[in-house]
């Protein structure tokens, strides 16, 4: 970002923590490599995918030949569907779509036989069965994949008959029980990376804001700008959205998961910085809606309003802080530690806190001169220091617990 101090190392030759901080931060978010990419990223095609690939096709085959060798059954087609299906989620998740799947084919064929011996098959029979099936799927709260089980196998049952009955139910329990199997052994899902990219973009999304937005009042600038930034910012919400379910994914994804107790601190670090970053992000939005209210209550002169450099100052230093800190504390990393090193994002907060502190100092004499444009400053002022102490309070509930241990 170019919107860092220009300070330098005490010879005055090098770059500032801070400095080492963005380049960093832009190697997380991706930045440098986005002019390089490879066939696989152009395809969307990760490690991730691959390895989900790979435990897809060996549950499938392997559920295929167990169903084969345990039931002597010449195409236990069942055993692979079901498998493919529960090899895609998480740990946590595969047992408890086995168990749901499993629940729903009985439920299938039970319904089928108590049915079908009565009102046979007929076009409003089965709009019966696929009715009752789908109200039990309700009423139980099964996931939509389970629920959707129950009517079907109901079908199959009442068209073709019930002499496939026990193959078609051992053939789900085979594929559940490889699936999960498969799932627990190689490589479980862990969705932390992900979680840590996406929390990171808001993070990218809410410097970006802030930095426009300290940029543009810089310099005369027009109300419609202030629009424009305000929108920008409550498109922030959408990152924001997106990075409270990631995060809630990830964490599921750890449920159970072998290694858990490894991955610990890296979701400690990652539930703090979502927290704390989506109070950021509504701050942001609040700065950006005081800004376009001064546009709209105060009369622009020769089509502009006059610029604010010192308020820009303190925008774009927050705009570093809040960068320094996501750096400092998002860590998806197994085995990291939790100790935060919280120099730099501190220092940045401090930088931040020292441009508040110039502007209140002639907050008075701005009030004096243009009591409306005093005013809405101060509201920026008091925005701006509650992200900085936000971020404070962020560092401050990763240091403590670390500095007890």
């Amino acid at each position: 970002m170019d919107a860092a101090p220009s300070a330098t190392t005490r010879d005055g030759t090098g770059p500032t923590s801070l400095d080492l901080i963005r380049r960093r931060w832009r190697a997380l978010r991706g930045v440098d490599a986005r002019r390089k990419r490879t066939i696989g990223e152009l395809l969307d095609i990760d490690r991730g995918v691959i390895v989900q690939t790979i435990k897809v096709a060996v549950s499938a085959g392997l559920s295929w030949a167990l169903a084969q060798w345990w039931l002597d059954s010449p195409a236990p087609i069942w055993a692979p569907i079901t498998a493919a299906l529960i090899a895609m989620l998480t740990v946590r998740a595969s047992i408890r779509d086995a168990a749901e799947k499993v629940l729903a084919v009985t439920l299938g064929i039970l319904v089928a036989i108590w049915l079908g011996s009565i009102i046979g098959l007929h076009a409003w029979s089965i709009a019966l069965i696929v009715g009752i099936g789908f109200l039990a799927g309700k009423v139980l709260r099964l996931g939509p994949g389970a629920a959707a089980q129950i009517p079907i196998n109901g079908l199959f049952v009442l068209a073709l008959g019930s002499a496939g009955i026990e193959q078609r139910f051992l053939d789900t329990l085979i594929g559940a029980g490889v699936a999960v199997l498969v799932n627990f052994v190689i490589i479980p899902p862990n969705h932390v990376a992900a979680a840590t990219r996406s929390v990171a973009e808001l993070a990218d999304g809410i410097v970006d804001s802030m930095t426009a937005l300290a940029g543009g009042i810089a310099r005369p600038w027009p109300s419609r700008s202030a629009l424009e930034w305000l929108l920008d910012a409550r498109e922030l919400g959408r990152l924001s959205a997106t990075a409270e379910s990631e995060v809630s994914k990830a964490d599921q994804s750890l449920s159970l998961h072998p290694t858990r107790a490894s991955w610990a601190a890296s979701m400690v670090r990652l539930r703090q910085a979502n927290e704390t970053l989506q109070v950021v992000e509504l701050q942001n939005r609040t700065i950006t809606r005081t800004v376009r209210d001064l546009s709209v209550k105060i009369v622009e002169q020769d089509g502009r309003h006059p610029p604010m450099p010192m308020a820009s100052a303190m925008l774009r230093a927050t705009a570093d802080a809040i960068e320094a800190f996501a750096h400092t504390v998002l860590r998806a990393e197994k085995g990291a530690t939790l100790d935060v090193v919280g120099g730099p994002a501190r220092r940045a907060v401090g930088h931040a806190r020292d441009r508040i502190d110039a502007i209140n100092a002639d907050l008075g004499d701005m009030l004096a001169a243009n009591l409306s444009r005093g005013v809405f400053l101060g509201t920026l002022v008091v925005e701006t220091g509650r992200i900085l102490d936000e971020l404070c309070a962020g560092l401050n509930a990763l240091e403590e617990p670390a500095a007890g241990g």
